[in-house]
């Protein structure tokens, strides 16, 4: 796995991967980030993510690396990945963090259902954002074996 990532780092480099200086679209309310990002997680469409994920600065596809974004948004969509969703709870703040708002999201998912943690950013020049998808509260991809619940 180290090789692999050494080489994707060494071919984005290459490439004049230094993200792209284009701004991206971003949703103007809370809920439309949530639901744009976790849309564009069922359809698996890894660049829409990269638009709808990112800081304070704006979406990471602005100014992370090609190769970078697409490992970390592959890993995000393969953890998220569920057949339908429904926030459960939020916008809540975030303690300290004016510009931050947490959703609880379920998970559906064939065998049962996992309830997870969305934090969502206001960026600077305006728009929401996911910042922070919790993946150390994700189950296994494809089971709920920590967290889920039968349905």
């Amino acid at each position: 796995m180290r090789r692999w990532t050494m080489l994707c780092a060494v071919i984005g480099a290459a490439c004049g991967g230094g993200g792209r200086q284009q701004q991206a679209p971003v949703p103007a309310t809370m809920n439309d980030a949530v639901d744009q990002f976790l849309a564009a997680v069922k359809s698996k469409d890894i660049s829409r993510m990269g638009q709808l994920w990112g800081n304070a600065r704006g979406p990471a596809s602005e100014w992370m690396s090609d190769s970078v974004l697409y490992m970390r948004m592959s890993a995000v969509q393969h953890y998220l990945n569920a057949s339908g969703y429904r926030v459960i709870e939020g916008p809540l703040g975030v303690p300290g963090r004016a510009d931050r708002r947490l959703y609880r999201v379920e998970l559906q998912r064939p065998e049962c259902t996992h309830v997870q943690p969305i934090e969502i950013v206001q960026i600077r020049r305006g728009g929401w954002i996911v910042s922070d998808v919790h993946l150390e509260s994700a189950t296994t991809p494809g089971t709920c074996a920590r967290s889920g619940t039968r349905q």
